[in-house]
């Protein structure tokens, strides 16, 4: 509960601070791609990996009536996602975009389409899936005439070349946002009352509509609109029969499991889409999102109290942090942190690790461990960070997996729990991970690869022995 209550509050100060949240369906709008910071500090510090946005000029008679009369394409041109001043707070407003249901709903709440995960990549395919997955809901609807959507598709096919040169860098992520072209610019999707209007009539459908009548379990108050927690997060689903909480999907079940009423739903949606943009760790460990959510000990009230680089953090997470947990243990100790691991497996959001109420002065703790296995071992300034020393624990653990994607998996969640421990002020049995690695020995000696660096890597697997037999002693 700790955490959910975390992200809660991180929502309602955000809607506190924004003008964007006092209208309640924007609530729910999200960033269509997340943006990924750069942590090397003399290249990129603080600044975002290049992603890119193809706009679709849309001709129209009239960009203001509520059934938009498309003439054609005037335009496709590529921009730089979040470029012209553009801010995390206007665009998801901008793009009035928010995730669907799942990638195979036949709708979409905005014209917007990722191009890096549809699992192709010519240019045709996605084409028809535009077509299918946005267009012709939007003629179903009336918010396009009929014939629109041939229209509009013939276009585009006719212009593949120009959105392959647009997508030249396949490496980049890359979405398409269907605008319209008025006055010699480009009117995004939430600029556009039509676009606007369909986008609130479907969070009427699938929210407002969907939701019953309840106890909610964070505010404690009967509510007769009330939501499952699965709509924010999907770390429950209802879709496996016989497999507990999801017996069946009916309202009876849904009922039981988190309902939490509609206000309490809008701040937690908030608060999660700040936590995705600023405070997800995604590189330490390989696939693996890490969450990291600080949580007020007196109360959100406090922050009023808290200097300004302390609201800061609230506000712009660990983005600017190019050693986050060195960032984390040196914050002010009225807070603590709650430390979520997980992976986003097809529909699901699979926890693997929660670890919740970790003071900084733990996280400096382990800090000042490591230095002590660091000076031991001669390891140069920039290695003597909590941020090193963990990632050093995933790498050693790994390595002692062998080629099967099953045994690189078992060895990835095993480190996952000794960083959990870690945090979580637990003994780590060292004596298995030396075990793991007299056992794996034999093999490696014969791998060409880790002879290459054999006795580098015989030196960090010693110093994470060390670390660890050192936080053992220190409780």
């Amino acid at each position: 509960m700790g955490f959910i209550s975390a992200v809660r509050d991180i929502g309602r100060r955000r809607i506190e601070e924004s003008s964007i949240y006092q209208d309640f369906d924007f609530r729910f709008l999200q960033l269509p791609m997340t943006p990924l910071f750069e942590r090397d500090q003399k290249k990129h510090e603080g600044n975002i990996r290049p992603s890119y946005v193809i706009q679709v000029w849309l001709s129209v008679e009239d960009p203001n009536a509520s059934i938009l009369q498309v003439r054609g394409i005037d335009n496709i041109v590529r921009t730089q996602y979040l470029a012209g001043g553009m801010s995390f707070e206007q665009a998801p407003r901008l793009f009035c975009y928010r995730r669907p249901p799942g990638n195979n709903t036949s709708w979409r709440y905005s014209p917007v389409y990722n191009l890096d995960k549809q699992g192709s990549n010519k240019i045709d395919a996605h084409i028809q899936s535009i077509r299918t997955q946005i267009l012709e809901d939007y003629e179903k609807s009336g918010l396009f005439p009929e014939g629109s959507v041939e229209l509009i598709v013939d276009e585009l096919t006719k212009r593949e070349e120009e959105i392959e040169e647009r997508w030249s860098e396949r490496n980049r992520p890359h979405i398409i946002a269907f605008g319209i072209s008025h006055e010699g610019g480009f009117l995004y999707p939430g600029e556009i009352p039509a676009f606007v209007e369909y986008y609130r009539n479907k969070i009427e459908e699938k929210v407002y509509r969907t939701a019953f009548s309840g106890f909610c379990v964070l505010c404690e108050r009967e509510s007769d609109k009330c939501v499952n927690l699965n709509q924010v997060f999907k770390f429950g689903t209802f879709d496996k029969p016989g497999f507990l909480p999801g017996t069946k999907e009916n309202r009876s079940s849904i009922r039981k499991v988190f309902p939490i009423c509609l206000e309490c739903f809008s701040e937690i949606a908030v608060g999660r889409e700040h936590i995705d943009t600023f405070f997800c760790d995604r590189s330490t460990i390989r696939d693996i999102s890490l969450y990291v959510v600080p949580e007020l000990i007196f109360g959100s009230d406090m922050l009023e109290m808290t200097d300004q680089a302390f609201r800061d953090f609230i506000r712009n997470g660990l983005s600017r942090e190019r050693n986050m947990f060195r960032g984390l243990a040196r914050r002010n100790e009225a807070l603590v942190y709650h430390f979520v691991f997980w992976e986003a497996q097809q529909a699901q959001e699979r926890i693997h690790l929660m670890i919740e109420d970790v003071p900084p002065s733990h996280l400096k703790q382990l800090e000042y461990v490591w230095t002590e296995t660091a000076g031991v071992f001669e390891l140069g300034d920039e290695r003597k960070t909590l941020d090193y020393a963990l990632g050093e624990v995933v790498r050693v653990i790994r390595s002692f997996a062998g080629e099967s994607e099953q045994d690189q998996k078992a060895m990835q969640m095993y480190a996952i729990s000794v960083i959990g421990k870690l945090l979580n002020n637990e003994p780590v049995d060292v004596k298995t991970i030396k075990t793991l690695a007299v056992s794996r020995l034999p093999g490696l000696v014969h791998d060409d690869k880790w002879l290459e660096y054999g006795s580098a890597n015989a030196r960090r697997l010693a110093a994470v022995v060390d670390f660890l037999n050192r936080c053992a002693r220190r409780g």
